[in-house]
């Protein structure tokens, strides 16, 4: 009887491991798709098509396209929490007043141009549904908590969030975007003014 329970187990385990692989591997499929074709072409078959499964393969992961957009938007916040929190554990003045907002000025200082497509392709499809950006604006309210309280005046830590995050947008939308030298020059500036 042991022996039975332990290998339902051990196949459980290895179902639930294999269905978290199957999910990253979708996000990530969706991902490729936004990225080389736009939002407008992330469809439930495309990303299917694009990741080698059935659609229904897709479906019993992501029921509609919601949920998909859902589950990429949770993914990005998923990998940009991992590089604050990463950030949060290198910073050469941990308990220092302002280590959080160092941490999130390095983390959000990523342009590279996969992340910049997937961010804006994201945002378009966004547009389509607005309650999609719920988690987003909830999250930005805990961090926008732990800024204020971060040890340095909070009017100059939300200036230096929302500078950091005025580049992001620079980039999403291909606003003025200054030379890499001046963008590393920013990030500079800023990481002294959270001192």
């Amino acid at each position: 009887m042991y022996s039975s329970y332990a290998s339902n187990l051990v196949a459980t385990s290895k179902n639930s491991k294999s269905a978290s692989v199957t999910r990253d591997a979708l996000l990530e499929a969706a991902g490729r798709v936004v990225v080389a074709q736009g939002a407008e072409a992330l469809t439930l078959q495309a990303v299917a098509q694009e990741a080698g499964v059935s659609k229904g393969g897709l479906l019993y992961h992501f029921p509609n396209k919601d949920a998909l957009i859902a589950g990429m938007i949770q993914h990005l916040v998923d990998e940009f929490t991992a590089a604050l929190n990463q950030e949060l554990a290198q910073d050469d003045a941990p308990k220092t007043p302002g280590h959080w907002v160092r941490a999130y000025i390095r983390a959000s200082a990523v342009f590279d141009q996969q992340t910049i497509a997937l961010q804006s392709g994201l945002l378009a499809a966004i547009a389509v549904n607005p309650e999609l950006l719920i988690p987003i604006q909830e999250i930005f309210v805990d961090w926008q908590r732990q800024i204020e309280a971060s040890g340095i005046d909070p009017a100059t830590a939300t200036a230096l969030r929302l500078a950091i995050d005025g580049l992001l947008f620079a980039h999403l939308f291909g606003l003025g975007v200054p030379k890499e030298s001046l963008q590393e020059a920013v990030i500079e500036t800023l990481l002294k003014l959270a001192h």
